[in-house]
C-alpha cells in the first residue's frame, strides 16, 4: 500500500472531522447569537451589544475557516476521484456512508452509497475481514481471487476510532501477482536451462582431474 494512499486517506478523514466540528460550533454560536439578539431587543441593555458584536466577529472568523476547509475537502476530493485504489466509509450496521468512483470499479457496481457491505463486497473472505475488524476493533486485511476475471483483490478494514464504522480500502493486485509469476516461471526455466551445460562442465572438470 503506497504512502500516498494512506495519505490522501488520512487527510480526508482529517478534513470531514474538522469540517463537522466547525459546522456543529457554527450552528451553536448562530443560536447563542440569535438568543443574544432576541434578549437585546426585550432589555435594552448596552452590555448585551458588545456581546453580541463579539459573537457576530467570532462567527465570520468561523466562517472563513469554512471556507478554507471547504476548499480542502474539495482538493482531497479530487485525489480520491483520480485514485486507482478503492475507498469505502461504513457505518456501524455496514451501510456505505461514501465510496470512490474505482470502489465502484473494482467491486463493479455502479452506486455503492446507502447499500450494505454484504451487498456490494460479494466475496465470503473479504467480508468475513470486515465482521472481524467490526467485532475486534482491529485492523485487517484478506486477498481473494476472482476467476472468472482472473483478478486479485486485496481489503483491508481500518476500524474509526470515533465512531463504530470502519474505512475500507480495496487494491486490484492482478498485475503485482502476473509479475511475480512471471518471475517464478523466468528463475525456473533459466535453472533449467544451466543445469544441463553446469553438468556438462562438471563432467569435464572431473575428466580432466583423473587424466
Amino acid at each position: 500500500m503506497s504512502y500516498t494512499f494512506i495519505l490522501a486517506i488520512i487527510l480526508f478523514l482529517l478534513a470531514a472531522w474538522f469540517a463537522w466540528r466547525y459546522y456543529k460550533l457554527r450552528r451553536d454560536l448562530n443560536e447563542y447569537a440569535n438568543d443574544v439578539r432576541e434578549q437585546n431587543a426585550i432589555t435594552g441593555v448596552r452590555e448585551l451589544e458588545g456581546l453580541s458584536s463579539a459573537v457576530t466577529s467570532l462567527i465570520s472568523n468561523f466562517n472563513l475557516q469554512l471556507s478554507a476547509s471547504g476548499a480542502e475537502r474539495a482538493r482531497l476530493a479530487t485525489v480520491l476521484e483520480q485514485m486507482t485504489d478503492g475507498v469505502l466509509i461504513a457505518d456501524a450496521q455496514g451501510i456505505v456512508q461514501f465510496a470512490n468512483p474505482a470502489a465502484g470499479r473494482l467491486f463493479q457496481t455502479s452506486n455503492p452509497v446507502n447499500r450494505s457491505i454484504t451487498e456490494i463486497v460479494r466475496h465470503h473472505q473479504l467480508v468475513e475481514a470486515w465482521r472481524r475488524c467490526q467485532q475486534t476493533r482491529e485492523l485487517q486485511s484478506e486477498t481473494v481471487e476472482v476467476p472468472a476475471r482472473h483478478q486479485y483483490l486485496q481489503l483491508v478494514v481500518i476500524p474509526d476510532r470515533h465512531a463504530s464504522g470502519s474505512l475500507l480500502l480495496v487494491q486490484d493486485l492482478t498485475r503485482i501477482r502476473r509479475l511475480e509469476t512471471v518471475r517464478r516461471d523466468f528463475i525456473s526455466n533459466l535453472s533449467h536451462e544451466l543445469r544441463t551445460p553446469l553438468a556438462s562442465l562438471k563432467a569435464l572438470t572431473e575428466t580432466l582431474q583423473d587424466g
